[in-house]
């Protein structure tokens, strides 16, 4: 298994709609061929150590090979494509647990 953890900040005036359609959006990696587990949300932490990133995200792929598949897959790159105006940072990190 390869966890792969992105946590994203979004442009400032992001509406709480688009922040919706973000996450309905993002969901659909979900669907993905390698991906294990699967989970999106909005940051609820009241630790105030975001540095305002706002969505979190993690994707469990059974192993390293699905997640470098997934990483180019114009199925990948289509969704996020859909949503990447609203980014104005991205954190990306992958370990094997």
């Amino acid at each position: 298994m390869v966890e792969h953890i992105v946590l994203f900040k979004l442009r400032e005036g992001t509406t709480k709609e688009e922040k919706e359609a973000i996450l309905e959006t993002l969901r659909e990696l979900a669907n993905l061929d390698g991906v294990a587990e699967f989970s999106v949300g909005l940051n609820h932490s009241k630790e105030g150590k975001s540095k305002g990133f706002e969505v979190g995200m993690r994707i469990a792929f059974r192993d390293q090979a699905a997640l470098d598949a997934y990483v180019p897959s114009e199925r990948h790159i289509a969704i996020v494509d859909r949503v990447r105006k609203h980014f104005a940072d991205v954190i990306v990190v992958d370990y094997t647990p």
